[in-house]
């Protein structure tokens, strides 16, 4: 394995950089990104039978406030399950070191 005096050890710094970005990138967008999911889970018909015609005025209008709802509902649990797993990572983190709870949590 790589040696942790010298120039191993500054590839592992770099290796740890690496992998920490490429999984920001990957995992943390659905978070982050959500406004932008919604509207694309929305052109895609995600939820789409929760909409219901609505007649305002004489004209016929759609409502999908419970698509939204349940758009919500999904970034609300996300949201919720990513900061609950910080409890479960830190004694990871404590216990099994950086490198370990990263493959694991992969």
């Amino acid at each position: 394995m790589l040696g942790r005096e010298g120039g191993g050890m500054r590839v592992c710094y770099w290796l740890t950089l690496v992998t920490g970005l490429v999984e920001c990138l990957c995992f943390a967008g659905v978070v982050f990104g959500w406004a932008s999911l919604v509207f694309v889970l929305k052109s895609d018909g995600y939820f789409r039978y929760l909409c219901v015609n609505k007649t305002v005025n004489g004209t016929i209008t759609e409502d999908c406030g419970a698509q939204d709802e349940q758009l919500s509902i999904i970034f609300t649990i996300a949201s919720f399950m990513i900061n609950f797993s910080t409890l479960p990572n830190g004694f990871l983190f404590d216990h099994c070191g950086t490198r370990v709870t990263r493959f694991l949590g992969m």
